[in-house]
């Protein structure tokens, strides 16, 4: 059996199992007339009335302006970034719906959440809330701003790491990233993104200009979000995985939302995933299990389980406890482990001067991670144990600076490591 066929079938199986939903192989043909939910159009014009929705230049109104789906929201997503409502439906940490306009956004966020979700409001923290064209500006124009949106990411870091030998360098860092979205129709987008890095110091001085790149689609099938192509996935939190794979994702659910991966990861490894997030006003919790393969990286074939519980104690204030395991120890002897957080502050891009804090403890054997997303040298150990901080501040609109510190000890043989890390990133676009 080829490498990757096994991953196939488990997709073919997910999207056939997926509980009262029939999905077609092929990607639906564009619906012109999407019916728009009752009280959408009532609950926008009371936010354009309120000035927390801009409409297109020459549109008189909301019923005038006879807005596809796509458009409405679009212009949902910018009452929610004007009145700094987040993916929840929160704002500043608290569902209050005394803010004026908070009641109409919600019941659009409620109308049109799937389509939110298409359009990336619960993964990409950067999306765009650019207006469309006015309906009565020339067709070129309408068409051309309707089909591409191109954003881009400047990111410079210096990291510095110590302890044993065995990780003991430094690097400095430009990463450029370069992201398209063009729209297909009014269920499916396509995406894509291109990284180009520059490196300052000896110890790591070869550039890899197309270091990471991204191709893929979404869309929606029968009321759930599907990804698929080559695209950025996150497991755990990214305590288990958080890289690059080449699958595809199905979203589905409202009380409790769930989510099912097949693919491949960035080292050819097999990837099967499934899991279960549910979410009240002051709590987030869930449990998911991952199947990966042997791969390039020198991953044995594993599979690993996690379950995590988030609370917010306050608006600015919030916990987290998630466990950890595996079937089958891998280099340290060990199964299965932990990570704990305390956060205080919620860092908003657009806002200058929010800021955010977090404290978190690991103890994760080698079993239970693939790919880390910490900047400590958790991916060069064989399992680990220790303390991770970060800092966050936006410095002025779009503009971020983020500090981190990591104290780690290796499980299988207690060698110290240690990293300082800073950056600063520009998003703009």
């Amino acid at each position: 059996m080829k490498k990757g066929s096994r991953s196939g079938s488990l997709l073919a199986l997910l999207l056939m199992a997926l509980p009262g939903m029939a999905f077609a192989a092929d990607v639906p043909a564009r619906v012109e007339n999407q019916p728009v939910p009752p009280g959408v159009e009532e609950n926008l014009q009371k936010l354009v009335d309120l000035h927390l929705v801009q409409l297109p230049a020459g549109c008189p109104s909301v019923t005038e302006g006879h807005f596809t789906r796509d458009e409405l929201t679009d212009l949902t997503l910018q009452a929610m970034s004007r009145l700094g409502m987040d993916d929840h439906g929160d704002v500043d940490g608290i569902r209050n719906t005394r803010i004026p306009g908070a009641q109409e956004t919600l019941a659009l966020r409620k109308a049109l959440y799937r389509d939110l979700q298409n359009r990336g409001m619960l993964e990409d923290k950067t999306v765009l809330t650019d207006l469309s064209p006015s309906p009565y500006a020339p067709d070129g124009k309408i068409n051309e701003d309707r089909k591409y949106k191109l954003s881009a990411e400047l990111r410079y870091n210096y990291v510095k790491h110590s302890g044993d030998p065995h990780w003991d360098w430094r690097d400095s860092r430009l990463r450029a990233r370069l992201y398209l979205e063009a729209r297909i129709n009014d269920d499916w987008h396509a995406f894509g993104m291109a990284e180009f890095n520059h490196h300052f110091l000896g110890s790591h001085n070869n550039d890899s200009w197309m270091e990471d790149k991204r191709i893929y689609v979404r869309g929606m099938v029968k009321g759930a979000a599907v990804t698929a192509g080559m695209y950025g996935l996150e497991l755990g939190e990214g305590n288990i995985f958080d890289s690059t794979v080449k699958g595809a994702t199905v979203d589905w659910g409202d009380k409790v939302r769930y989510e099912a991966t097949a693919g491949q990861t960035k080292a050819g490894g097999d990837l099967a995933s499934v899991g279960a997030v549910r979410e009240t006003d002051t709590a987030t919790m869930g449990a998911a299990i991952h199947s990966f393969g042997s791969d390039d990286w020198g991953h044995e074939k594993n599979t690993i389980w996690d379950a995590f519980y988030n609370r917010k104690l306050s608006p600015q204030v919030g916990t987290g406890l998630m466990f950890l395991g595996s079937d089958k120890a891998q280099g340290d002897g060990k199964r299965s482990g932990f990570v704990a957080r305390a956060q205080l502050g919620n860092l908003e891009s657009w806002k200058p001067g929010s800021q955010a804090f977090a404290l978190r403890y690991y103890y994760q054997p080698a079993s239970t991670y693939v790919a880390h997303t910490m900047s400590g040298v958790a991916d060069y150990m064989t399992g680990f144990r220790g303390w991770g901080t970060q800092y966050q501040y936006t410095l002025m609109p779009n503009v971020v600076m983020n500090l981190e510190y990591y104290n780690l000890r290796e499980l299988s043989s207690g060698k110290p490591g240690r990293t300082l890390w800073g950056d600063v990133t520009y998003y703009f676009g």
